[in-house]
């Protein structure tokens, strides 16, 4: 499996973790240093961001990706692409469009996220 396919079914486990709430996984997959921004500009760390998860203040319903691209430099990742995303947030349904940045790190023998910033799709 090369670097690519391999960050990129990386990926697809964090959205398929995001969805069923496996904090287990989410744990494995994100790197203890990471900086998640959401589309709204909130800031969370890897603590703030599982315990959201885990408490089902973003309660993932399908997170489909689109113009996925990937580029590599040595143990750094950047994958951008399109994400629409259905959840309740605090309950209260929502769709979300954006535009996200994920960045994998290569540390301790493993990829893990370090970085997402997402930003609203442009209207």
């Amino acid at each position: 499996m090369t670097a690519t396919s391999e960050i990129l079914a990386l990926n697809q486990r964090r959205f398929n973790a995001m969805c069923a709430c496996d904090i287990g996984e989410l744990d494995r997959l994100l790197h203890r240093d990471l900086k998640y921004t959401h589309s709204s500009g909130v800031v969370d760390s890897k603590e703030t961001y599982t315990r959201g998860v885990r408490e089902k203040l973003w309660n993932y319903q399908s997170i489909r990706t689109s113009g996925e691209s990937l580029s590599l430099y040595g143990d750094t990742a950047l994958v951008h692409c399109r994400l629409q995303i259905d959840l309740k947030v605090k309950k209260v349904a929502k769709q979300v469009d954006s535009l996200a940045l994920t960045v994998w790190i290569k540390d301790e023998g493993r990829w893990q996220v370090v970085a997402v910033h997402s930003t609203p799709y442009p209207k």
